[in-house]
Order: C-alpha cells, then structure tokens, then sequence
C-alpha cells in the first residue's frame, strides 16, 4: 500500500460530518481519510490506496469520490491527463501555512499596537 504524508487529525469524524444526512458512512469516513492527507500541495492518494484502506472497489471509491466531489465536499484536480489532486473545500479546508503566518503576524501587530495607545493614554 502507497504511504503518503498524512496531516493527521485524530481519530474522529466531525459532528457536522457524522450527523449530515447527505452523506453515506463510506463517504462520511472517506472525506475524514482525504481530509487527513489533503497538505499544503493536497491529497494524491490512488483510488486503489482508498479501495485497499477501506477494503472496498477502485469502481466504488470513483463513485464517492464523484459524489463528494458533486455534493461540494472536495474538488478534483487533473493535470497531465493523470495526476489527481484532492482538496477539501469549504469549512473544512485547509488553511495554507503562508495564510496561518500572515494572520499570527496581524495578530502581533494589533496586539502592539493596542498596547502601545493604552500606555499613551
């Protein structure tokens, strides 16, 4: 089986997930999986590595993969006529660590310069 870097979130499945009634339990478990391995360049993991984790059909993870995909969970990227991306879209996206940087950085800037307009006042 592939091995591929794996963002990991725990063992949990979010609430919203598990309790959304437009999702099937292969899918609910299949977006977690993708979710986990979707970094900074995304998700690369086959169908075979989903068919295998998951002990299910190649056919089968293509028409989840298709639903989730249909359902605005993930996007789908194709380049070269076969390298797939996978990203999760939404609330459940990944937030790129350039993005995470420039917020901490906003963050310590405000902070400053609070405390600089508290001390003159």
């Amino acid at each position: 089986m592939e091995r591929h870097e794996r963002d990991f979130k725990g063992v949990w499945i979010e609430r919203e997930i598990w309790l959304s009634p437009q999702l099937s339990l292969v899918e609910k478990v299949l977006f977690t999986e993708i979710r986990s391995l979707d970094n900074e360049r995304g998700c690369y993991a086959s169908n075979h590595y989903f068919a295998v984790f998951f002990s299910v059909s190649d056919r089968q993870i293509r028409t989840y993969i298709a639903s989730l995909q249909e359902k605005g969970f993930i996007t789908v990227t194709i380049r070269n006529h076969n390298e797939r991306t996978i990203h999760v879209t939404g609330r459940y996206a990944r937030v790129p660590e350039l993005e995470v940087r420039r917020i901490r950085e906003a963050k310590a800037a405000m902070v400053q310069r609070f405390n600089l307009n508290r001390a003159r006042g």
